[in-house]
C-alpha cells in the first residue's frame, strides 16, 4: 500500500497540556535563537480539548514557569478557589475534617476546565508556527531497530469487515528527529514502547476510573470557587476512591468520582458508584431540581514516582500522566505535565542544535527532571498510593505520617501489583442500582452525554484476543466484569441464539477511558485508535 510520506523535525502524539507545553516552549526557544523547525502535533479527536478530561482544579505554577505570572489575562479560568471542606461520609451521615489535610489544601488555585485551557494553548502553540493536525490518530510507532523514527497515523474508512471501504484513505507516515508521547492515561503508542523496550518503573503503572458531570443546579447552594472533597462511603475500608465538588460559579458545578480498579471485587462498577453516592444527603441537597448537562470518564495514573517508566530513549521522550506524572496525593496532574513539557523543550531545542537525537543526548531529560520542583513533588509523596494496600485508614495514617517525614518513612517503593490480578473469583452479581433519571443515570445516557460518536460501520477499535474465554472461563471465575467495570456499557454478554452467551461490544458507545485495557483479568482487551477518528466530546467539562 503506497503511503503519504511527511518529515518534521519534532512531532509529538497527543495535543494535552503536556505536549502543547513542550510545543511552546521550543518554538520559543527556536525564535529567541533565531533558529527554525518543523514541529508538528497530531491529536486523535476532531478538535483539540474533545478528548480531554479533569476534574479539575489547577495549581498555576506550571502556567506561570511556561507563560509568565500574567498567563491567566488570556487563559480560561472558571474560578479561583475560594473555600474548601473535606468529609468523611456514611451512608448518612457527613463528618466534616476540623482541618484541611495539607495536599488538599488550594488556596492558590484555580478551577479549569482543562478542555478549554488546552484549545486555548493550541492557539498559543499555532501563533508561534506549531502545525496542529486534529482528527490524526497514530495508530504505531515507526522504527529502525529499537529507535522510533515517527509514527503511522491510523488508515481511515475502514469497512467493517477491515478492509478498505469506498472513503478509504491510508494512514500517513510521519517520520521526525524526535517523536514526544504526551497521550495521556494508558496511551496506546506509549504501551507498545513501554512494552518492547523493557521501560517500566520499579512499580507497575495502578489507575482509577474518573467519572464526571457538569450540573446546572438552582442559585444560592454553594459559593463560586467552592471546592469540596469526600473520602468514605460508598466504597468499603479496603477500596481506595474519593470524590470531589468544584463550583464553577453559583449555578454550575463539577462533580465526580474516582474509584481504583485494584480493588479486587468483580463487580466493581466506577459509574455505579459515582452514582450512588450522588444519593448521599449531602450530594442530593446540592444537586436536587437540578440539570445534568455533560458527562465523561477517564482513567488515571495513580501509580506516582515508582511507577514512571524510563522516559526516554533513541528518539523519543514520554511526557505527562504518560510518565507517570501524576501528584495523586493532590489530586494534581496539570501542573506537573506542563513542567514536564517545558522540561521537553529545552531538551528538544538541545537536541536540534547539537543534531543528536541518541538515547545518550535526551537523557538530559532526565538530568533536567531530576534538577527541578517537579521531582521534589513527586519524591515527597512516592509512596502515597502504595501505602492504602492495607485500607483506607491505615493508608492515610501511614501515608500522612511520611509526608511530614518528608517522604522518609518508605524510601524505597511498596511493592504494587497490576489492577487486573487483584480480582477475588465469584459467580455471583450484586443487584445494580436502578437510575432514576433525575439524580442518578444509567451508562447509555452518559454515553449520551459524554458526546461519544463513532461510526458503527467500521471494525472495532477494541481488540480482544479470545472472545471464547469471555463466556467460558471468565463467565465462571470473575462472571465477566468486562459487563461492569467499563463506564459506558461497551461490553455485553449477548444471547448467542443457542441458549449461551457471547461478548458483544458496543464500539460505538466508548468514551475512551481505557478502564478495559487496563481492568480485564485476562490481559485480553487491546484498545487502539479507531478510523474514524471519533469519540468523546468534552469540550467545555
Amino acid at each position: 500500500m503506497e503511503r503519504e510520506q511527511l518529515t518534521v523535525d519534532v512531532l509529538f502524539v497527543g495535543a494535552g497540556p503536556a505536549n502543547l507545553a513542550a510545543a511552546y516552549r521550543l518554538a520559543k526557544i527556536l525564535e529567541g535563537q533565531n533558529r527554525e523547525a518543523e514541529i508538528m502535533i497530531i491529536e486523535k479527536g476532531k478538535q483539540v480539548g474533545d478528548h480531554v478530561l479533569s476534574g479539575a482544579i489547577m495549581d498555576p505554577r506550571g502556567m506561570i514557569d511556561l507563560f509568565g505570572p500574567d498567563w491567566a489575562d488570556e487563559c480560561p479560568v472558571e474560578a479561583e478557589v475560594s473555600n474548601e471542606s473535606v468529609f468523611y461520609l456514611t451512608e448518612s451521615k457527613t463528618v466534616t475534617f476540623p482541618v484541611i489535610p495539607p495536599t488538599l489544601r488550594n488556596h492558590g488555585n484555580v478551577i479549569v476546565s482543562l478542555s478549554r485551557v488546552v484549545a486555548w494553548m493550541k492557539e498559543k502553540v499555532e501563533e508561534m508556527g506549531v502545525m496542529v493536525a486534529e482528527a490524526f490518530p497514530g495508530a504505531a510507532l515507526l522504527y529502525d531497530g529499537d529507535k522510533v523514527i515517527g509514527v503511522r497515523t491510523q488508515d481511515m474508512g475502514l469497512a467493517k469487515d477491515g478492509q478498505p471501504g469506498p472513503n478509504f484513505q491510508p494512514g500517513t507516515d510521519i517520520h521526525a528527529k524526535i517523536t514526544v508521547l504526551g497521550e495521556g492515561s494508558r496511551g496506546s503508542l506509549t504501551k507498545e514502547l513501554v512494552a518492547r523496550l523493557g521501560l517500566e518503573g520499579r512499580n507497575p503503572q495502578v489507575y482509577g476510573t474518573g467519572c464526571k458531570e457538569i450540573w446546572e443546579i438552582p442559585e444560592g447552594r454553594i459559593e463560586k470557587g467552592e471546592v469540596w472533597h469526600t473520602a468514605g462511603w460508598p466504597l468499603t475500608n479496603d477500596q481506595y476512591g474519593g470524590s470531589w465538588v468544584y463550583a464553577l460559579d453559583e449555578r454550575r458545578v463539577s462533580v465526580g468520582f474516582v474509584t481504583a480498579l485494584d480493588g479486587g471485587d468483580p463487580d466493581l462498577d466506577p459509574w455505579e458508584i459515582f452514582q450512588t453516592w450522588k444519593t448521599h444527603p449531602v450530594i442530593k441537597a446540592l444537586l436536587v431540581d437540578g440539570t445534568m448537562v455533560k458527562a465523561g470518564a477517564k482513567t488515571v495514573p495513580e501509580g506516582g514516582y515508582w511507577s514512571r517508566p524510563r522516559s526516554y530513549g533513541d528518539g523519543f521522550l514520554i511526557l505527562g500522566d504518560s510518565g507517570s506524572l501524576l501528584n495523586i496525593a493532590r489530586l494534581k496532574g496539570i501542573h506537573t505535565a506542563i513542567k514536564s513539557g517545558a522540561l521537553a523543550g529545552d531538551v528538544c531545542a538541545d537536541a536540534l542544535a547539537a543534531e543528536d537525537f541518541s538515547e545518550a543526548r535526551l537523557a538530559e531529560y532526565e538530568r533536567l527532571f531530576d534538577q527541578s520542583w517537579l521531582k521534589k513533588e513527586l519524591w515527597k509523596t512516592r509512596n502515597y498510593r502504595a501505602s492504602f494496600k492495607s485500607g483506607f485508614w491505615w493508608g492515610g495514617f501511614t501515608s500522612t505520617l511520611s509526608m511530614f517525614l518528608g517522604g522518609r518513612l518508605f524510601r524505597d517503593p511498596v511493592p504494587l501489583a497490576p489492577d487486573h490480578t487483584h480480582y477475588q473469583k465469584r459467580s455471583w452479581r450484586k443487584e445494580p442500582l436502578v437510575a432514576d433519571g433525575t439524580l442518578t443515570f444509567d451508562k447509555v445516557t452518559g454515553v449520551y452525554h459524554a458526546g461519544a460518536v463513532h461510526e458503527e460501520q467500521q471494525p472495532s477499535h477494541l481488540l480482544v484476543a479470545d472472545t471464547d474465554i469471555c463466556r467460558t472461563r471468565c463467565a465462571e471465575e470473575y462472571g465477566n466484569p468486562c459487563e461492569s467495570f467499563c463506564p459506558a456499557a461497551v461490553y455485553e454478554m449477548a444471547s448467542d441464539g443457542q441458549g449461551g452467551r457471547q461478548l458483544q461490544i458496543n464500539h460505538s458507545n466508548c468514551v475512551h477511558c481505557k478502564t478495559c485495557d487496563i481492568a480485564d483479568p485476562y490481559a485480553l482487551i487491546t484498545w487502539t485508535t479507531p478510523a474514524d477518528a471519533g469519540g468523546p466530546q468534552y469540550m467545555g467539562m
